[in-house]
């Protein structure tokens, strides 16, 4: 659903970055409504009613853009939610052959001694 000026005359169409409203902005779409933007072929305003984005969204996501880059639109410093998942999961399975690295040792200590 394209929301265009009244009496514009003007076709915003291509400038529409996500068509489907119920989904979530993902990192890509955020990079290209934000460079449609920086570009300055359309107000930032009217770029933001047709994606039915407020300014200000618009322009934090711009603020962590251009800090950052694509990484600061994506949660987690840009690794996806699996990747964090399983970045903790080897940290316990590392932490894990620690400790039986450790008894093996110890039961090897103790067999010796005896």
């Amino acid at each position: 659903m394209v929301k265009e000026p009244k009496n514009s005359g003007v076709d915003y169409s291509s400038y529409v970055v996500r068509r489907n409203l119920e989904d979530y902005w993902r990192a890509e779409e955020k990079v290209e409504l934000i460079v449609i933007g920086l570009t300055g072929k359309i107000p930032v305003t009217t770029l933001c009613k047709i994606n039915n984005v407020t300014p200000s969204q618009y322009y934090e996501w711009r603020e962590k853009f251009l800090a950052t880059g694509k990484q600061g639109l994506m949660a987690n410093g840009g690794k996806t939610q699996r990747e964090a998942e399983l970045e903790k999961k080897i940290s316990i399975l590392e932490r894990c052959i620690g400790e039986l690295t450790l008894e093996k040792e110890l039961l090897k200590k103790i067999s010796e001694d005896s």
